[in-house]
């Protein structure tokens, strides 16, 4: 299986890497680099076309990169465009759209994928520093988490993309990412600051409805401890949020109807950022900015429990990690 890693700027991480991993055994290899894009700090991946954040002088913007029938590399066949003045900090494709969230300038903006041009059809200012931080679909909607605001603004997908509600969160929630169940009736929210996971049910009206709420950690709230990612199972049986600070994966067990932490797992490295799920979910890779590092781990389906190290590459300074079909 191969994939992407996304990583922040900085020494020695200029880009988009790329890496391998043994769907028998979770080891992996490679790290290397394999497209120049500085600031590529979240990456989609759909149909061969590869998608980032990219940041070049005063200016930043999108990158579309084509994977297909290459070994790996998409160096030679990218097209960039370049409309923000700072690098977004996620990127979504849907419907032969890219969507993309800013968190410094607090704006959504989407693009219509033309070959490997991100032609701009709309952006959206929902406020200066208001943290967007992720979009997510919901059937005929898109979420944006704004962790600065406290709160998920909702837009319609009419091709209007017209804001149709807000979900409120407790005040220091800071919203960051989540995920929806395939039937899109459950909405599951990570906050950054509190380190909390939020179960919404999504009723017929269109209106969310907080169902539950579950602390990640052992009962504190930890300075310098701050969630990130979230990841649900195939079988929607466990989720899985990686703890910065605290260095951590916590496996939540919904198997009864609410939440349950069922363990809280070493990273394997620093600073976790993205997690995945590979293998039809028999192994978790961690993205670890600081140790610079992937890690993988041989996860038991039955009690989506994480086991002990199984492969690592260094690299970058890895925050997000896109694999392949």
């Amino acid at each position: 299986m191969k994939g992407y890693i996304g990583t922040y700027e900085g020494v020695g991480s200029i880009g988009i890497y790329g890496f391998e991993m043994d769907v028998r055994s979770g080891e992996m290899s490679g790290g290397e680099l394999v497209c120049e894009a500085p600031d590529a700090k979240f990456l989609a991946l759909e149909d061969g076309v590869l998608a980032a954040p990219v940041k070049r002088g005063e200016q930043a913007g999108i990158l579309l990169a084509d994977v297909r029938g290459r070994s790996g590399s998409p160096e030679g066949e990218k097209e960039e465009v370049l409309t923000e003045r700072v690098a977004s900090c996620y990127v979504g494709m849907d419907g032969g759209r890219l969507f993309s969230a800013n968190f410094h300038e607090g704006t959504v903006s989407v693009y219509r994928i033309e070959g490997l041009k991100a032609v701009l059809e709309k952006r959206t200012l929902i406020g200066e520093g208001a943290g967007c931080h992720q979009v997510l679909f919901s059937g005929r909607r898109m979420l944006v988490p704004c962790m600065e605001l406290d709160e998920i603004r909702v837009f319609e997908r009419d091709g209007v993309f017209a804001e149709a509600g807000r979900i409120r969160l407790p005040e220091g929630c800071g919203p960051r990412h989540g995920v929806c169940d395939r039937e899109e009736k459950r909405l599951f929210i990570v906050g950054q600051k509190n380190n909390r996971l939020y179960c919404f049910h999504m009723m017929e009206d269109g209106k969310f409805r907080e169902a539950w709420n579950l602390g990640l950690l052992d009962g504190t709230e930890e300075s310098g401890n701050e969630a990130a990612a979230i990841r649900l199972s195939a079988d929607e049986r466990f989720l899985y949020v990686s703890v910065r600070g605290a260095d951590i994966v916590v496996v939540v067990s919904l198997e009864e109807g609410t939440g349950k932490v069922v363990q809280r797992k070493e990273c394997g490295g620093r600073h976790p950022r993205d997690l995945v799920l590979a293998a039809d979910g028999r192994f978790l890779i961690t993205a670890n900015r600081d140790s610079r590092d992937l890690v993988s781990f041989p996860v038991d389906q039955g009690s989506g429990r994480i086991g002990e190290e199984c492969g690592r590459v260094r690299t970058g300074r890895a925050v997000c990690i896109a694999l392949e079909e």
